[in-house]
């Protein structure tokens, strides 16, 4: 089943290609924006904003929140934007 396609998505991709990099895997994203996310998908079943990575590469780029939470929920296939 496709999610409703975020406003901007330019593909869909499995979330197992999205390669996340050191630099985010370090960061700790803010507890109670997280939660936003987590309880906006929990309510609607979609990402609010598509996640942004490298077309080429598939290296995240900005939305690692939206990764994370998109990884808890188990969401197999996200909606995603190309880095400009």
């Amino acid at each position: 089943m496709k999610p409703k396609d975020p406003v901007e998505t330019e593909d869909f991709v499995l979330i197992e290609q999205i390669v996340v990099t050191e630099a985010f895997l370090n960061s700790r994203p803010n507890p109670e924006k997280t939660k936003q996310v987590l309880d906006y998908v929990k309510r609607t079943g979609n990402l609010d904003l598509p996640i942004t990575i490298n077309r080429n590469t598939k290296v995240l780029t900005d939305g690692y929140r939206r990764y994370i939470v998109a990884k808890e929920v188990k969401m197999g296939i996200v909606p995603v934007m190309y880095e400009k």
